[in-house]
């Protein structure tokens, strides 16, 4: 029969002065040991040493038990008790064995194989009838009672009424203790609350200031006669010392110097558990100290100390312990919230042991007082951080000054200055801008471009010329006023970006992908227009693109166009009035809108010879892609009939000439507009354009 108290397995038997039959105590115990051996196995799958699985035959009443050989065995008082075989499977064979260690037991030997946990005595596989265990305890065990009692009520507080279990508990305890039972001694020496509410001798003074009997003023007295003796820090720290005592020593402690010290980290973790507000003296007032102290501890304890004594976040405590090592940490790590006083002797040391922490801590103290980080620290702190860390100040109000100070890094760090240079240059002011950016390549200067604020008009004004001087590439988003077309069409800058002619394609939006993309706004597009249109024969592409290009009013088109409508040059009229057709409403002159007819006329009549050539449509439909030489995965079909006809009649097409100025004129809309005002119709299109016309209108 078994008994659990305190983890173990406590076989209820003893053999000094027990009753008759010794291998009571044998038998008792093999049944204790199998049940615990298969209550593990039921657990862990697997049998397991006497120890592991927390079995503990009672010892002799003087507290003495024989030696075990090894960890498969455990002494009892006059038995030792062996795990002899126990395999890890469901099947294994699990034999124990209870062996007579005594002049008057050596001779008996008992043991249970198996699961059904059957005794046999050695030498017979006959069946030992098993033995009343709970009138044994009864008999053998002083203790009995007092174990009962534990296991139900633990009895570690105190003091405890009259009627209550444990006053029945301890006072058995102590006066089975007093009347020398060597295992009643045992019990009493390790259990504090017994010596103290029960003694046998007077109770010591760490047993008065760590125990449940005396007053919170007695203990106070005691504390203060430790003090003097010397003895109040072993007290303090002596195991299962309560709380009560700690209240009463842990300040006095502190105050006497004993943090920092050998035994800091202890005491602080006790006074944080107990709340005493000397803590927290210890940490401001003794700041420096303490920091000494630490900065030579391993790093196990600095880690320790700051987490649970100084209740540091772990992010800033990882920061801490870099500066530890001579390395950068993140300036947001420590930024926020304020330093304490203990962090900021830390801060001391760092500077102490690794001068090169220098420009770091300063900016940081800058950052802490919430005032502005002066030029030389922040200089001194840009020239050495590390590249990466050039992006904490992300967040930071920073001055031109500040940002100088950055773009002159980008020799050093060029991919991590443009990084945080992008962030702040949109609300630079432009004479300032040009200053902060005077370090960075042109290539840098590139990636910048969508920062700069060049999309709004009076910036892209106050910043155009040194654009032109340090990287004409800017332009590529930059917003064109009236006044930046007047510089842009100066020889000076039309020519860097290939003559008059160039730049008005740039500005019309006619320039090629490869080129800037300047934006417009509608009144600098018509002036671009009307410096498009400037003198008798302009550019027939230009009147074409202007006539079609629906960003211009009609009114303002109309009156651009106004010359180039009555021109003398039949082609200018006809490029016009192509373009005007496409525009509701638009304005007319018969002569112009003959000129358009009269090219779609040549130009109809050329398709249709071309097309005579093949013959009548192929049937099918053209596919809605337009076919390539690129590899596709999946390939794509092959092409239609009607897509191989409408290939080679492209092809024979492209010969035609072109008809005003290729305006668009395939919605019936724009078209019936231009008959209206010629006052005749081209020819029909020949059925192979309306075949191979791949998005019909």
């Amino acid at each position: 029969m078994g008994f659990t108290a305190s983890g173990l397995w406590l076989v209820l038997m003893a053999a000094s002065g027990a009753p008759s039959d010794p291998s009571a105590e044998a038998l008792c115990g093999l049944t204790a040991l199998h049940v615990a051996e298969r209550s593990h196995f039921a657990e862990k799958d697997r049998y397991a040493p006497p120890e592991a699985i927390g079995f503990l035959p009672l010892p002799c009443t003087d507290g003495t038990r024989p030696p075990a050989p090894d960890s498969q065995s455990v002494g009892g008082c006059r038995f030792l008790f062996t795990v002899q075989d126990a395999g890890h499977k469901q099947d294994a064979t699990l034999r124990l064995e209870a062996r007579g260690v005594t002049p008057e037991t050596q001779n008996l030997r008992f043991f249970i194989q198996g699961r059904d946990g059957v005794i046999t005595r050695a030498g017979s596989n006959v069946r030992v009838e098993p033995a009343d265990c709970e009138a044994w305890a009864h008999e053998a065990d002083p203790l009995q009672r007092y174990h009962e009692l534990m296991a139900e009520y633990d009895c570690v507080g105190g003091p405890y009424a009259p009627e209550h279990p444990c006053t029945e508990a301890l006072t058995q305890l102590s006066n089975l203790a007093r009347d020398g039972v060597g295992m009643a001694r045992m019990e009493y020496d390790a259990h504090p609350t017994a010596r103290e509410l029960y003694p046998l001798s007077p109770p010591t003074p760490v047993m008065r200031l760590c125990g449940v009997a005396d007053t919170p003023r007695q203990r106070l007295q005691v504390a203060a006669t430790l003090a003097r003796q010397g003895r109040l820090l072993d007290a303090v720290l002596s195991p299962g010392c309560r709380d009560g005592g700690l209240r009463a020593g842990l300040p006095r402690l502190l105050r006497d110097g004993a943090c920092p010290g050998p035994r800091c980290l202890e005491l602080m973790l006790l006074a944080r558990r107990t709340q005493v507000p000397e803590r927290l003296s210890v940490l401001e007032a003794r700041a420096s100290s303490l920091a000494r102290w630490l900065w030579t501890q391993p790093a196990a304890t600095q880690r320790d100390f700051l987490f649970q004594a100084a209740e540091i976040p772990s992010e800033r405590i990882n920061a801490l312990l870099l500066m530890r090592e001579g390395q950068w940490p993140s300036l947001h790590a420590l930024t926020t919230p304020a330093l304490t006083a203990l962090q900021n002797a830390w801060l001391d040391e760092a500077r102490r042991e690794h001068p090169s922490l220098s420009p770091f801590i300063n900016m940081l103290r800058d950052l802490q007082r919430r005032a502005p980080t002066s030029p030389a620290t922040f200089r001194a702190w840009t020239a050495s951080v590390p590249c990466p860390q050039l992006q904490d100040v992300h967040g930071l109000p920073l001055s031109t000054a500040q940002l100088r100070a950055i773009a002159d890094t980008q020799p050093r760090c060029p991919q991590d200055t443009v990084q945080v240079l992008h962030r702040y240059l949109a609300k630079v002011p432009p004479t300032e801008l040009i200053d902060v950016l005077k370090p960075l390549s042109a290539t840098q200067l590139g990636t910048l471009s969508g920062k700069l604020g060049l999309h709004e008009p009076a910036r892209a004004e106050a910043l155009f010329d040194w654009v032109m001087d340090r990287q004409p590439g800017l332009l590529d988003g930059l917003i064109a006023t009236p006044a930046i077309v007047a510089k842009l069409l100066t020889p000076s800058h039309a020519d860097r970006l290939g003559g008059r002619e160039a730049v008005l394609d740039l500005l019309l939006g006619r320039g090629s992908m490869s080129r800037p993309h300047i934006a417009v706004t509608p009144e600098t597009l018509t002036l671009v227009a009307k410096e498009a249109l400037l003198g008798d024969t302009p550019p027939l592409a230009w009147v074409g693109y202007i006539a079609n290009d629906r960003r211009i009013r009609l009114e303002d088109k109309q009156a651009l166009l106004g010359n180039t409508l009555h021109s003398a040059d039949p082609r200018l009229q006809a490029a016009a009035a192509g373009g005007l057709a496409r525009q509701q409403h638009a304005l007319i002159p018969a002569a112009a809108a003959r000129a358009c007819v009269a090219e779609l006329r040549t130009l109809r009549e050329c398709m249709a010879s071309r097309a005579e050539v093949l013959g009548p449509p192929a049937p099918g439909a053209r596919s809605a892609m337009i076919h390539s030489d690129v590899t596709t995965d999946p390939p794509p079909p092959p092409p239609s009939p009607r897509e191989l006809y409408c290939q080679r009649y492209e092809k024979l097409r492209s010969y035609c000439p072109t008809a005003c100025a290729d305006a668009n004129l395939d919605e019936d809309a724009s078209m019936k507009r231009l008959i209206e005002a010629a006052g005749e119709a081209p020819p029909p299109e020949p059925e192979a354009q309306r075949a191979c016309r791949r998005w019909p209108f």
